[in-house]
């Protein structure tokens, strides 16, 4: 049997901090309050960064605020994606701001997302001007947080010095496809080239 998804510490205190940050301390205790069975989890000061949580917390964590805040739709829902990955690049991953390769932005792309989740594995190939990502044996895809984690996608490109369009996402149970249109990349890399983050 599959082991269940886990995520990272670091990536839910983010999201707990950007609740309330964005939508202030009631709406952080009404979500505490919609997951009493995790109630010791919201207790920033008892998780570590480092540690693993439940992964079906988090997502679902993530439903809530989107149909809480966003409207329970797929624009509302990237819009959220964005927002919360804006907040982590700018703090966990601000690294991303020095990178000026294109290929070199791709692949620190793709790694970090592994430092989000115990399963999944995610893939990019780049060919002409669109960039293709799949994200396999990921358990409990659903177009909600497929929609969150491609807006997501989109940011920390953006932190890559790339700019893009996420054009579509495709969910299965345990999937996630994104095409990305490249409106811009790196001075270093002036047009895109067939690429692959894996070797």
């Amino acid at each position: 049997m599959s082991e269940p998804l886990q995520v990272k510490g670091f990536a839910w205190l983010n999201l707990l901090s950007f609740v309330k940050e964005k939508h202030g301390a009631a709406a952080l205790q009404q979500l505490a309050s919609a997951f009493p069975e995790h109630r010791a989890n919201f207790d920033t000061h008892a998780v570590m960064p480092i540690s693993w949580l439940p992964g079906a917390m988090h997502l679902g964590a993530v439903s809530w605020v989107v149909n809480q805040f966003y409207g329970g739709t797929i624009e509302g829902a990237r819009r959220f994606g964005g927002e919360l990955a804006a907040r982590n690049v700018s703090s966990t991953f601000s690294s991303f701001a020095r990178l000026e390769d294109l290929k070199v932005a791709l692949s620190s792309t793709e790694r970090a997302f592994g430092t989000f989740y115990s399963r999944g594995h995610m893939k990019l190939s780049l060919v002409g001007d669109v960039l293709d990502a799949h994200l396999s044996e990921f358990p409990d895809a659903n177009p909600l947080f497929g929609n969150v984690l491609g807006a997501g996608l989109i940011s920390f490109l953006h932190a890559g010095h790339i700019e893009g369009e996420l054009l579509h996402v495709t969910t299965t149970a345990d999937s996630i496809h994104y095409q990305v249109k490249l409106r811009s990349m790196p001075g270093s890399s002036p047009s895109p080239v067939p690429f692959s983050a894996r070797k």
